[in-house]
């Protein structure tokens, strides 16, 4: 398995983009929202990858993180998806809000994805929700913030929350609310918010 691409970026667009590496140019199908890749055209860039063989066609699916790519993985373990439904729920969502919207079993949100009916919504919730926690770490959701300032706060609450008992699934799950509505609050106001939405579960 191809771990990551590390190249210069020729084209961007969305869904899609090529990185030069040794002269050939790669194109990778992305998730529909990473179109923002087109500030970078020209400059060296990361791309985390997955490699699918499917008849004799062959697909190189590109994330700007590993936690992405690991939660496209997760998706395609679920029966009747492919990785055109994955990309689609992870042009809509990032990383944290797909996790949480799970556990919560949200299908309205869920549906909003281009493709994912609600029958497919409950699929979803009813393959991955045990799966997620043990998946996804309160790590991997620390390091997408909803602003680079909030990652140490993100990872100090998640911890607080842990220690007094939460699981490391509801701990990311209730301070990533948390900081997204109140992301110019304390850290000591923000650990009290997120201790009132536990209470409230």
């Amino acid at each position: 398995m191809i771990e990551y691409l590390k190249g210069r970026l020729v084209a961007a667009g969305p869904g899609k983009a090529i990185l030069e590496i040794g002269g050939v140019g790669l194109a990778l199908d992305m998730p529909p929202a990473e179109n923002n890749l087109s500030g970078s055209i020209g400059q060296e860039v990361t791309i985390y990858t997955r490699l699918l063989v499917k008849e004799e066609e062959v697909y190189l699916y590109g994330f700007k993180t590993a936690e992405e790519r690991k939660l496209f993985n997760l998706v395609l373990s679920v029966s009747g998806f492919g990785p055109r439904l994955a990309l689609s729920l992870l042009g809509l969502f990032s990383v944290s809000q797909l996790y949480v919207a799970v556990l919560e079993e949200n299908i309205a949100q869920l549906t909003r994805a281009h493709g994912v009916g609600r029958k497919a919504a409950q699929r979803l919730i009813l393959e991955l929700k045990e799966k997620l926690p043990k998946a996804i770490t309160a790590a991997d959701l620390a390091g997408e913030p909803v602003n680079s300032s909030s990652s140490s706060v993100f990872n100090d609450i998640t911890e607080a929350l842990i220690t007094l008992g939460y699981s490391g699934g509801e701990a990311a799950a209730a301070v990533s609310k948390v900081v997204e509505e109140n992301d110019k609050a304390s850290r000591e106001e923000l650990l009290k918010l997120a201790l009132k939405k536990m209470a409230g579960n």
